[in-house]
């Protein structure tokens, strides 16, 4: 409906989850247990218009080269979490293109401590061991040269760990802090009662703040290695981006560099990029007009005005009230 103008919405490049059986199954009806089930799943789709496969944490790890393979003849690209019972390192040799979420990074050095990460093991593990990890070891410097050499995409999501490791009953992590007020009241009940955060044990809160900071400081490091990030946010996209592009900033990425990983640099990693994500001639004209420069304060980056989603102009404003969210820019 959107593309034929009866809906209002972004563009949908869609990518199909691809779980295991289990009780920790993901949310999808696709989940596979063999080796037919998962070339059935691929092929399906494709069929249906999908460009990208995630593989989700209770697939078999002997069935994830399996569904690479089959996903990269067929001209699809293949991300997700690292299924439980491997490392990183292997997903991304058994033929991953993206991982997503930084703390499947963390527990590529962790494989030690826990190896079911099907469970919230793959946060708590992280919170408790994060920040002893030396990003300038030669572990870690080596495991950043694979994911260079091997042209890995890494989607951090880095926000949704902010609010988890640091916000905890009755404190909620600054995630929102920004935004908090211009939802609606159950809404900001919710956030403002600091429930998304992991459980931690008594003095456990610098930890795992600690923790959260190594995340941030990984990500700075990655782009500087040469990786190439991809902005997501594991939330809700159109009200938490900008905090994941101010946590860019906060790792020590230059602003101008962030925006251009929001825009050019996601068009690319989804072929795109000859039409999509610049402000230049022949280009499809998707813009945001924003009161502000967010090459100096990445903050104005909320401040939308219009949106240009090629012909269809937008007043932001109005768009906000639509879905009881209050405007950026109260009169």
């Amino acid at each position: 409906g959107i593309e034929a103008g009866k809906d209002i919405g972004p563009r949908i490049i869609r990518a199909g989850i691809i779980d295991g059986k289990g009780p920790f199954a993901g949310p999808t009806k696709v989940l596979v247990d063999n080796e037919k089930e998962a070339l059935d799943a691929v092929r399906m789709y494709k069929e249906t218009g999908h460009e990208q496969i995630k593989i989700y944490s209770s697939v078999k790890p002997e069935l994830m080269p399996i569904i690479a393979k089959a996903a990269h003849e067929q001209g699809l690209r293949v991300s997700g979490h690292v299924p439980a019972f491997m490392t990183a390192r292997q997903f991304v040799e058994n033929g991953a293109d993206e991982i997503q979420h930084v703390n499947m990074l963390f527990l590529n050095f962790m494989f030690d401590k826990v190896q079911d990460t099907r469970t919230p093991a793959r946060f708590t593990a992280v919170a408790e061991h994060g920040a002893a990890l030396d990003l300038s070891s030669p572990q870690v410097r080596d495991f950043i040269q694979l994911l260079k050499d091997r042209d890995i995409v890494v989607d951090p999501t880095v926000g949704t760990f902010e609010d988890m490791f640091l916000g905890r009953p009755g404190v909620p992590g600054p995630g929102f802090a920004a935004i908090v007020d211009r939802f609606p009241t159950t809404w900001q009940r919710q956030i403002r009662s600091g429930a998304g955060g992991l459980e931690m044990k008594p003095g456990q809160q610098a930890l795992f703040r600690d923790s959260y900071q190594a995340m941030v400081n990984m990500v700075g490091v990655l782009h500087r290695s040469g990786v190439h990030i991809v902005a997501g946010t594991d939330n809700l996209a159109g009200m938490t981006l900008p905090r994941e592009l101010e946590l860019y900033v906060e790792a020590g990425i230059p602003p101008k560099d962030v925006l251009r990983i929001a825009t050019s640099g996601s068009a690319e990693v989804m072929k795109r990029d000859s039409e999509y994500g610049r402000v230049a001639p022949g280009y499809v004209s998707d813009l945001i007009l924003v009161d502000g420069d967010p090459t100096i304060n990445m903050a104005d980056i909320r401040k939308v005005r219009t949106t240009i989603r090629g012909d269809r102009l937008y007043d932001a404003d109005a768009l906000f009230r639509a879905v009881s969210i209050q405007p950026a820019t109260k009169q």
